[in-house]
């Protein structure tokens, strides 16, 4: 979801699960003439209603200003709380010491809010009792009908609180019917079997090896040039900027992910990065199918979505015109800092 300013109003555009754009235009929720309005949170309490904090300081606090700065408001702040008055507000309902059978039905509420504070309530009590009980309630529902996804889903989620594997109830949900529970249970899956996977005490697996690892052109043979290249965990950044290869050369990649999040590498024709990467971003929720590689011409060759821990070995023929051939992750975003450039000569 992103949002620009359209004179006094605010134009939304969502991507919905399917690819497709809806543009929303509505004036702003909120807003003041007082510059010194600093509106810090906002929160949909127990009776829906929704309470909005305002810092209320003349300094916002970067740099520029001196920690010891007597304007610096330390005491006084302000709660808003806005209703929509056409409609009753919502009743409380008991959460904070309420009996395991109705704190799993208050999953079942269309209330985003009751639903999130049941959990937190959950994931405080027995995990025998609440997993046993869990397990029983999911049972009534279908997970081949689309309108009883949600529910399944949060029968997951307090699994996962409660670091409970059920692979069972994951398969369900990775061919649900509701495209948004699918896209949930691939973040659970890759939580599952390949974060933790990774995980060792606490510590990273084989972290001193992967980072002992040469990358760049690893051999160089009359009939192949081996290549490896990472990612740097945390940074967004492939280890490797820059290569040389020779023009229509066999070339065998290796590409290694240690970083947590899933990432790709797509050789593309010089001048098209910035085209390619844009495209695969418009691919939205259905990239996921795809490995965010979008259908182009300007696509010389592409990875899988290698996640956290994995790595792919690509063959390969190098261009037979030399060139600077960039080479970029097309994950959503990525393709900003995730580049380099494969010379051909």
């Amino acid at each position: 979801v992103w949002g620009e300013p359209a004179g006094d109003e605010l134009a939304v555009t969502t991507v919905k699960p399917d690819g497709t754009p809806s543009v929303d235009r509505s004036r702003g929720l909120m807003m003041s003439g007082d510059k010194n309005f600093r509106p810090s949170d906002a929160i949909f309490g127990a009776d829906g209603a929704l309470y909005i904090s305002d810092w209320y300081n003349p300094i916002i606090g970067h740099l520029q200003h001196n920690a010891r700065d007597p304007n610096r408001n330390r005491e006084r702040g302000r709660i808003y709380r806005m209703v929509y008055t056409a409609r009753p507000l919502q009743k409380p309902v008991a959460i904070a010491g309420a009996p395991l059978a109705a704190l799993l039905e208050n999953l079942t509420s269309p209330v985003d809010g009751v639903r999130h504070r049941t959990r937190v309530e959950l994931s405080g009590r027995d995990t025998k009792e609440v997993i046993a009980a869990m397990q029983q309630w999911m049972k009534r529902f279908d997970p081949n009908r689309r309108e009883d996804a949600r529910s399944l889903l949060e029968a997951l989620w307090v699994h996962q609180q409660h670091n409970v594997r059920h692979d069972a109830l994951l398969g369900q949900l990775l061919n649900s019917p509701e495209p948004h529970a699918r896209f949930a249970a691939r973040t659970a899956k890759h939580l599952w079997f390949d974060v933790e996977a990774s995980f060792r005490g606490g510590v990273i697996a084989d972290e001193k090896e992967w980072g002992a690892r040469k990358s760049g052109i690893v051999s160089d043979r009359p009939n192949l040039t081996d290549i490896r290249i990472a990612t740097v965990p945390e940074k967004m950044l492939y280890d490797v900027k820059e290569l040389t290869v020779q023009a229509g050369k066999k070339i065998r990649l290796t590409f290694a992910n240690p970083d947590f999040m899933p990432h790709n590498i797509v050789l593309v024709k010089p001048g098209t990065a910035d085209a390619v990467g844009e495209k695969a971003m418009e691919l939205g929720a259905r990239g996921f199918d795809v490995g965010f590689v979008p259908e182009s011409p300007d696509i010389l060759w592409a990875s899988k979505l290698v996640d956290h821990g994995k790595e792919e070995v690509i063959t390969f023929t190098a261009p037979t015109t030399p060139g600077a051939y960039p080479f970029l992750c097309t994950f959503p975003g990525h393709h900003i800092l995730m580049r380099g450039t494969l010379h051909v000569k």
